[in-house]
This record gives C-alpha cells, sequence and structure tokens, in this order.
C-alpha cells in the first residue's frame, strides 16, 4: 500500500501551490485523517489547524515529528496554506512533509523503520538555513565550510540525537 505523501514549501521555489497538491494527494482521503508532520524548517513552529501540533527544529530529530490526526480538508487545506505562508516569507523549498499513516500497517511499521520516505534533517535546506539548524543545535559551523559539510554536521547531530 502507498502511503500518500506530501511536501510542501515556498510556491516560488518548487512551482507548486500548496492548497493545490493537498487537494490532489488527499483528494479521497476520509477524516480525521491520521498523519505524520516532519519539519524541515531550522526553527520551531506551532500550526493552530491542527490540535498539538508542536514541532522542534529540524536539527530536533526526535520532535521535529509528530504523529497527528488532521479533523477535515478544509483544516487541511488551512494547514498547507500556514505552511505556505511560512515558507515563502522565509524562503523554504522544502517546509514540512505530511505522511497519511497507514492503517492497516500501522502496528505492524514502527516509526523510523529506515524505509524510502525517511528524510535526512538536511534534506532541501538552503546554506543559510544549514547554519540556522546548526546554530539551533547548539552546533558552531567550521568557518569556510562548504554547503555538504553542513549538511553533513547537521545529518550526524541529528542521528546522534535520534540515537541518545
Amino acid at each position: 500500500m502507498n502511503k500518500r505523501t506530501v511536501e510542501l514549501g515556498a510556491p516560488s521555489l518548487t512551482g507548486k501551490d500548496a492548497n493545490d497538491l493537498v487537494a490532489e494527494v488527499f483528494a479521497d482521503a476520509k477524516y480525521p485523517l491520521k498523519v505524520v508532520v516532519k519539519n524541515h524548517m531550522p526553527r520551531d513552529v506551532v500550526f493552530p489547524e491542527v490540535d498539538g501540533l508542536f514541532l522542534r527544529h529540524v536539527g530536533n530529530q526526535k520532535d521535529s515529528q509528530m504523529t497527528v490526526e488532521i479533523a477535515s480538508a478544509d483544516l487541511f487545506q488551512r494547514l498547507a496554506s500556514s505552511v505556505e505562508q511560512v515558507a515563502e516569507l522565509n524562503g523554504y523549498e522544502l517546509a514540512l512533509t505530511v505522511v497519511e499513516v497507514a492503517v492497516a500497517s500501522q502496528a505492524s511499521a514502527p516509526a523510523g523503520d529506515g524505509s524510502d520516505d525517511a528524510r535526512k534533517p538536511s534534506d532541501g535546506l538552503t546554506f543559510e538555513q544549514l547554519k540556522d539548524a546548526l546554530k539551533a543545535a547548539g552546533i558552531a559551523a567550521p568557518v569556510g565550510a562548504k554547503k555538504a559539510d553542513l549538511a553533513a554536521l547537521l545529518d550526524t547531530a541529528g542521528a546522534e540525537a535520534g540515537n541518545a
């Protein structure tokens, strides 16, 4: 069973409208809809459209992802719109990933099972966003470091935090 997934970000960078993506991917979804939401931004975020949706910055592997229920299609559209606005204002090509929780396999597949949809904390971030995420995680970026170096540092820090 394929899980429905949508990646939300700044439409000026992705060329895709968040509301159109949600409407297309989750057109026949039944609500309330259980989803896993992953924050890819180098900042903590709260979206009141979904009860209890508070996500830590991308550098915090454990708390940057959460399983929640979206009550209705209207609230999902409002969430997509809010995410799109934050992403656009801050220049985030990838802000949030929303993945439907497959009810049938929910008990047999633990979170973070190493499947294809696992993403690295650095995925989709710009050089400046990587520096911000490292700073938020309390890690100093080495002087003269390249984007790949910063990404590796953030990914390593996230993996170590997840194993702690």
